[in-house]
């Protein structure tokens, strides 16, 4: 990323940094830069750095920095693969509290960002906000049509602070990862990285706004789930307006002994199901579902705002993950390995033996549980952070996926301490499957290998004239080394016999056409005997071709 590190630095804001990092007891990052001096670093033990640990001091430590830091933390919270989970658990308690900005400003950006006065665009707006965080303050309001809306405006200069901060940030890492080869295992700059990409969404409200409109199409059939209406015409990258969701945050029900007329048990079932529609139906999901962001409304139904932060995730992905999060509930440690195959995850460097044991170890902690004692997100959650162990390459959507299982299935076991996220999974699982093996799915599969055979067909011949030719001019080398060769023997078996059967049934479908030509033997309804037969030969290679892709690779 490059967009922030070409700002110029900011010297007076690296040096308050610089100041607060030394104040909680992380002096050290500063000791080899020239940003450190004249600074009276605590060489000593103080009173925060022996009554709070390393975590509960970074948090104080992003909290004093203010709103850039804040989000950063907030962000990072949802990646327990990048920063661990106990971190993770600590910046989740970070507070988005922020003093709100003056009306006047309020006023200056919407006459700027709309091309119109408040007076001129809406019918009231409240001057005092409903809610202030780091990146926005809401305030209420009226359009001219009589609809109440909530407008979210941007802070002043936030753009401009958040360049500043991020510059300084790259900064400060590249010089720890410099000066001490232990911090290079924390991936800070990854970190960083993560971070930019995400704060330069949130800071964009036309993708939220885009956001909006695509999860009320995802529920527009769904009375039970309430998605704000989008004013494009009130809203711009800075500004971004909604209709008003007027109910009960969940935060307020979980800390509350009161219900406040909600039958909490089924605001647990709703939410759940909204979520898993999302996942395993739309492959596009909410990833930022803490209680706050989910509206009990009158009726037993939920709200959800806030989409700044969403996740993508193709058909096949949702196909893949269904089956792994089956096998973590089976306790299936086998079938896992198989299935990280299958998803290509793993490759020569894995040691494959050890994370075996390593996952039937953690498939021993909820082996012989009962359904309802175990929390699927927190199952989830562990064998993401075991797959970091091994420094396997997890795709940023499977983090992110596993984090906002864990914030829905959190939310629903504190209102309902029954709640079990497997029962309401598994008919999602099972309608999954059902539409995979339909005989709409199955011809789509079966056309897409017949399409890749026959690309296959014309590139093949190419490649392997060009490998030739090199093996001739002796510019390749070859090195074998034996490493998982069980793996890689038993993937080429399985491609060998896709490329065979999938050879065959094009040359049968090619010899049935030309037999269509043929006019003095037996025809039934008009077509040859030979030509009928062909074709029923065909559909059953075609079956088997649809299934053999579909098989699993087993890991010996």
């Amino acid at each position: 990323m490059e967009f922030f590190k070409k700002k110029k630095l900011s010297s007076k804001r690296a040096r308050e940094i610089v100041r607060i990092l030394a104040k909680y007891g992380f002096e050290f990052v500063s000791e080899k830069t020239k940003l450190g001096k004249s600074i009276p670093f605590l060489k000593k033990k103080n009173e925060i750095t022996s009554t709070y640990n390393s975590f509960e001091r970074a948090r104080m430590v992003l909290e004093e920095l203010g709103p850039t830091f804040v989000k950063m933390g907030q962000i990072l919270s949802t990646r327990p693969d990048l920063v661990g989970q106990p971190f993770s658990i600590e910046l989740s308690k970070l507070q988005d509290n922020v003093a709100p900005f003056s009306y006047k400003e309020v006023e200056h950006i919407v006459k700027s960002e709309l091309g119109g006065s408040v007076e001129e665009l809406f019918k009231s707006f409240n001057k005092k906000p409903i809610a202030s965080a780091s990146l926005a303050q809401v305030h209420l309001a009226v359009t001219k049509r009589g609809e109440q809306v909530a407008v979210k405006i941007q802070r002043p200069g936030i753009e401009e602070k958040i360049s500043q901060d991020i510059q300084i940030i790259y900064y400060i890492v590249d010089l720890a990862q410099k000066y001490n080869n232990v911090w290079e295992e924390f991936k800070l700059t990854e970190i960083v990285d993560e971070f930019e990409r995400s704060i330069l969404k949130e800071l964009n409200f036309e993708l939220e706004g885009k956001n909006i409109m695509r999860f009320n199409e995802m529920y527009l059939t769904d009375k039970n789930i309430i998605i704000p209406k989008y004013f494009p015409t009130l809203s711009s990258k800075r500004i971004i307006t909604m209709s008003y969701i007027d109910g009960v945050p969940f935060s307020k029900l979980i800390d509350s002994d009161k219900d406040y007329g909600f039958n909490k048990k089924e605001l647990a079932q709703v939410g759940a199901k909204a979520y898993f529609k999302q996942v395993l139906v739309f492959g596009l999901f909410h990833a930022d579902l803490h209680p706050g962001n989910l509206i009990a409304v009158k009726g037993n139904k939920i709200g959800i705002v806030d989409f700044g932060m969403v996740g993508w995730i193709d058909e096949e992905s949702v196909s893949d993950l269904s089956k792994l999060f089956i096998y973590l509930i089976d306790c299936d440690a086998k079938s896992i390995i198989n299935q990280l195959v299958i998803m290509d995850l793993l490759d020569d460097s894995v040691d494959v033996s050890n994370m075996r044991i390593d996952i039937s170890d953690l498939m021993q902690t909820y082996y012989g549980l009962d359904l309802k004692e175990v929390h699927l997100g927190e199952v989830a959650t562990k064998l993401m952070l075991l797959l970091n162990k091994y420094k396997i390459r997890i795709p940023k959507e499977y983090t992110m996926l596993s984090r906002s299982l864990l914030l829905v299935e959190g939310s629903a076991l504190k209102l309902d301490p029954s709640f079990n996220a497997v029962e309401t999974f598994k008919p999602f699982a099972k309608k999954l499957v059902v539409k995979k093996f339909s005989p709409i799915k199955l011809f789509e599969k079966f056309r897409t290998e017949v399409l890749e055979v026959e690309g296959l067909t014309r590139v093949v011949p190419r490649t392997i004239r060009n490998i030739l030719a090199k093996f001739e001019s002796g510019k390749i080398k070859v090195e074998f080394e034996h490493k998982n060769l069980d793996v890689f023997a038993t993937s080429l078996d399985h491609i060998t016999n896709k490329l065979v059967l999938a050879i065959i049934l094009g040359s049968l479908i090619i010899g049935s056409s030309l037999a269509m030509l043929v006019t003095d033997s037996m025809h039934i309804n008009g077509l040859p005997l030979i030509t009928l037969i062909g074709f029923g030969f065909c559909a059953i290679l075609g079956i088997l071709l649809v299934f053999s892709s579909m098989q699993k690779i087993e890991v010996i």
